[in-house]
């Protein structure tokens, strides 16, 4: 079982993400990975971590603001504008 330290630490990492998500809309190499592997590993405690990054994104492009979005294929960045290319995204990289 995790120490309340701990548990502290991540409440306060995923506050951090999630401000900068709000904030910026970028979703970079690093996160990318983070979340197709916390995607993956298929417990509902990292599925519903992911659920709520992705939350946030869409929340984004519902207001009528960009994404950048990792894209593996080009290793490139993406810009994501609407839900529906955010779909297609999460579609490219099986998480939608």
């Amino acid at each position: 079982m995790p120490t309340q330290a701990a548990m502290d630490a991540a409440i306060a990492m995923n506050a951090e993400l999630d401000y900068s998500l709000s904030v910026t809309g970028v979703v970079d190499r690093r996160l990318y990975f983070r979340l197709v592997e916390a995607y993956r590993y298929d417990a509902a405690s990292t599925v519903g971590w992911v659920q709520a990054r992705l939350k946030i994104l869409h929340d984004r492009v519902a207001r009528g603001e960009s994404l950048s979005l990792f894209d593996p294929a080009t290793e490139c960045q993406i810009d994501a504008k609407s839900e529906d290319q955010l779909r297609a995204w999460l579609a490219s990289i099986r998480l939608g």
